[in-house]
Parts: structure tokens; C-alpha cells; sequence
């Protein structure tokens, strides 16, 4: 019992604990299709994702010693590291290192496809990744090679100076840092207002939230 109290103060969200998601729950679980009840479950989401990424990157990139070396470097794996995370919330999923007991659990060699479902399905992305050679071409060359190599490949560079999230010139691809953080964001709030509507996307955050918790 005691270990259990102590679980439930680990903090998941900013300040908010897994108790305070918990008590959330309880009421939602009462009254499902309650707006304020959905904003402050939202408030979960956001604390997790802006304090532990979004806030981060900000000040990388805002740093009055930024010299534009290379840091787009470090924002850009911040927020490929954040995507993955983004999707599964959307879809209810979590990442088991074992065989998956059901349709809600992922293991090793699926994040190709949470990754790029993200890129071709989301606001604003998909717009950008309107195709799937090019989705895949980011999360390999991109996102799996900033996570593994520290570097990008086949031709993507990371800058600052472009007018656009991703812009082909030439033999090269060009992913604007700063856009990409914007993007995100701009996601972010297309999510929430989505979640307070959708019965499905609802029920997939409360299956992602509740997995954040056990596995705390």
C-alpha cells in the first residue's frame, strides 16, 4: 500500500501527479461528455508535452547565445523524439518491449509506421508529407539519424532560412527548425480541439494516459 501512495505522487504532467490524473479520471468516467472535464485532462497532455519538449527546444532556440551552429541539430531531435508520442496519443497505443497482448500495444520495429502516420495523416504535416516516400525518407533520414548518429543523411540539412516547413533544392531537402517547432505546436492545438468532440479520440487518450501511469 505504502509503495502505491508513493507511485501516485510521481509527478507525469508539470506538477500534476498520477493521483491528480486518477481523481480526473473518476470523474470522467461519471460524466464523459463534460467540456471543462475534457480541458482539464487536456491541461495533462500539454504540461507533459511543453515542460518536457516544446518549452525545452523553445529555449535552445531563443538562447541570446545562439549562433545558429548547428543547434537546430538538438531541436530538431527534441521534436523528432516527441512525435512517436504524439501519434500514440492520438491512437491510444503504447510501446511494450515484449510481444503485444492486444491492438493498443506496439513493440520494436513499429515506430516506422506510428512515425509516419503522423507525418501523412496530422495538421498541419500532412500537407507537407503528402506522400508516403517522403514521410518515410524523413523518419529514416531525419529522425532515425539524429536519434542514432547524431547527423542527417541522403540529403536533408537542418536550417533556419527558409520560407517553408521543408523545401527541396536540388539534390537536397531542407527541414526549417524553427517551422518544425511551429508545426508541432500548431498541432497541439488542433488536437485539442479535436479531443473535446471526438468520442474516439477521447477514449484513446484516457487508454494513453492510463498506460503513462502503470508504467511510471
Amino acid at each position: 500500500m505504502h509503495n502505491n501512495i508513493k507511485k501516485n505522487d510521481t509527478k507525469i504532467a508539470g506538477n500534476k501527479t498520477i493521483r491528480d490524473w486518477l481523481n480526473l479520471k473518476e470523474k470522467i468516467d461519471k460524466d464523459s461528455n463534460n467540456e471543462k472535464l475534457w480541458d482539464e485532462a487536456f491541461e495533462f497532455f500539454k504540461k507533459r508535452v511543453f515542460t518536457r519538449y516544446i518549452e525545452p527546444a523553445e529555449d535552445i532556440m531563443n538562447n541570446i547565445c545562439s549562433k545558429d551552429l548547428g543547434e537546430g541539430f538538438t531541436i530538431s531531435t527534441i521534436l523528432c523524439s516527441l512525435i512517436e508520442a504524439l501519434e500514440t496519443f492520438h491512437q491510444g497505443m503504447h510501446f511494450t518491449p515484449g510481444k503485444p497482448q492486444n491492438k493498443y500495444e506496439y513493440t520494436h520495429g513499429q515506430s516506422k509506421a506510428i512515425f509516419t502516420s503522423f507525418l501523412t495523416k496530422r495538421d498541419p504535416f500532412k500537407d507537407v508529407f503528402n506522400n508516403k516516400n517522403l514521410a518515410e525518407d524523413f523518419y529514416s533520414n531525419v529522425r532515425c539519424a539524429l536519434l542514432h548518429e547524431a547527423a542527417t543523411r541522403n540529403g536533408w540539412v537542418i536550417r533556419v532560412d527558409t520560407e517553408k516547413l521543408v523545401e527541396m533544392n536540388g539534390n537536397k531537402k531542407i527541414l526549417n527548425r524553427n517551422k518544425f517547432l511551429e508545426a508541432i505546436k500548431n498541432y497541439i492545438e488542433s488536437y485539442r480541439r479535436e479531443l473535446t468532440t471526438n468520442a474516439e479520440l477521447k477514449q484513446a487518450f484516457v487508454r494513453k494516459m492510463n498506460s503513462i501511469c502503470n508504467t511510471a
